[in-house]
């Protein structure tokens, strides 16, 4: 049963090996994510080297996404683990001062516009703090949830502004090991802005690798601009687990659906991440709730949900990828909000996109074979929303796997020959190996690259 939702996985302890990331991709896996704030340069090329050699073995191919730390709030390395009890008091501070009582925040100076009275979020809402004074000592703060906070934690200010770039010479340095190595997309973390953007766009110019980008919108500042961050990228990751601090919770699977909306109506990619199976860290198996909440992306139509300390520090990374293989092919039998039905056609190959997808349905085809080179014709198929599965035949490897995010496309790599007949029987060769296609299958053939000599076609085929 083709599945339609890709997945995502973030790469840790629990699946750094070649083992466990081939199993990965085995239950369902389509995209590996790199955190770079935990990830080391070193670890980083390891698994890039280790992707890339799955690659070799593996008919459609899985994309390397890169993360950026971005101007993150963490606490410090301080060691031991500290225990934090509801009533305390305890004081925000810079750099150690050898005093009890004290939690090191990195980057604390840069916070700006806070107040008395408000609120600090430590490790993604598990523990608030109420500030009771602000001084050159530091944030003096009332505990108001119990709990044990450890170091390398997110720490979120909701309401105050970050005086710091997005785009951090940390991340730069990282991204330019990443580029040298090979990578597929970066996720661009606490973009506020298409400023944003267009910084990290000026940077990669002069890179021969040129990664899709994905803005990562976790405060109110890139809720604002939504709209003008999704036409300046690629995609969206819908970074839930800041935004639900940054933003009202409660109005977070509101924010959430505008922003799937936004990205589908500009044919862009949107990504539901944080806590879809937050349970299944240290549980076999997931709640009914959050079940419900994987089900309701699938039904807005994200083309991709991420799983983080899941598939990264959890202790079932396996089962939580079957998991969510299972939950979207069960809930893809069911039509989504079909907010694709707003997508603005601005050039003839977007009718052509959406003319495919509605000729497949209305002739019951059982796929979409697609032959491109740059991967727009297939993009555009995708972001029609198709029901049938979308098989992606491309020549050129960097295309191939940044068609791995795309919703319902599988992507292939294949010599392409001056002779469009051959071209296309050797497509569907791999369909009859690869995806046991039966004889008299029913298909749409897409292209633009047939040849260099024959004209643009859409054409319905039997397979023979």
């Amino acid at each position: 049963m083709h599945k339609r939702t890709k997945i995502i996985s973030t790469v840790g302890p629990s699946t750094n090996s070649s083992t466990l990331l081939k199993k990965l991709y085995d239950k369902g896996m389509n995209v590996i994510r790199i955190n770079m704030s935990h990830t080391s340069i070193m670890d980083m090329r390891k698994i890039i080297n280790e992707i890339k050699a799955l690659n070799k073995k593996i008919t459609s191919s899985v994309g390397v996404m890169i993360d950026t730390q971005g101007p993150e709030i963490r606490t410090a390395n301080f060691g031991k683990d500290i225990e934090l009890t509801k009533g305390d008091e305890i004081l925000l501070v810079s750099k150690s001062q050898k005093k009890k009582n004290q939690l090191i925040v990195d980057n604390l100076s840069h916070i700006k516009g806070l107040k008395v009275g408000g609120k600090i979020s430590l490790d993604n809402g598990q523990i608030d703090l109420k500030i009771t004074s602000i001084s050159k000592q530091g944030i003096k703060c009332l505990v108001l949830d119990s709990g044990i906070i450890s170091e390398k934690k997110h720490v979120n200010f909701p309401g105050a502004r970050i005086k710091l770039p997005t785009l951090t010479d940390k991340d730069k340095a990282d991204l330019n090991e990443a580029l040298n190595v090979g990578i597929d997309f970066i996720a661009l973390s606490f973009c506020r802005s298409a400023k944003d953007l267009k910084e990290l766009n000026k940077f990669l110019s002069k890179n021969k690798c040129q990664p899709e980008i994905f803005a990562k919108v976790e405060d109110q500042e890139g809720v604002k601009n939504i709209r003008e961050i999704t036409k300046n990228s690629d995609g969206l990751m819908i970074a839930r687990g800041d935004l639900g601090i940054e933003t009202d919770m409660t109005n977070l699977p509101y924010v959430q659906r505008n922003m799937v909306k936004i990205a589908s109506e500009l044919g862009k990619k949107s990504i539901v991440a944080t806590q879809l199976l937050e349970s299944m860290i240290n549980k076999p198996h997931p709640t009914r709730a959050e079940v419900s909440d994987v089900t309701n992306a699938v039904y807005e139509g994200a083309d991709a949900l991420m799983l983080s300390g899941e598939t990264s520090i959890g202790k079932h990374p396996i089962k939580c990828v079957q998991y969510l293989r299972d939950i979207s092919l069960n809930a893809e039998r069911s039509e989504t909000l079909h907010f694709e039905s707003n997508l603005k056609h601005e050039s003839d190959w977007h009718t052509l996109a959406a003319t495919s997808v509605k000729l497949a349905k209305k002739i019951d085809a059982d796929a979409i074979v697609v032959l491109t080179r740059s991967g727009f014709t297939a993009e555009l198929i995708s972001s029609a929303r198709p029901r049938v599965p979308v098989f992606a035949f491309t020549n050129n490897r960097a295309t191939q796997n940044k068609l791995s995010i795309s919703s319902s496309i599988e992507n292939i790599f294949l010599n392409f020959s001056k002779d469009h007949e051959k071209t296309i029987k050797n497509a569907f060769q791999v369909l009859k190996s690869a995806y046991k296609f039966k004889t008299k299958n029913k298909l749409i053939v897409i292209s633009g690259v047939f040849s260099d000599i024959f004209a643009d076609a859409i054409q319905i085929r039997f397979l023979k």
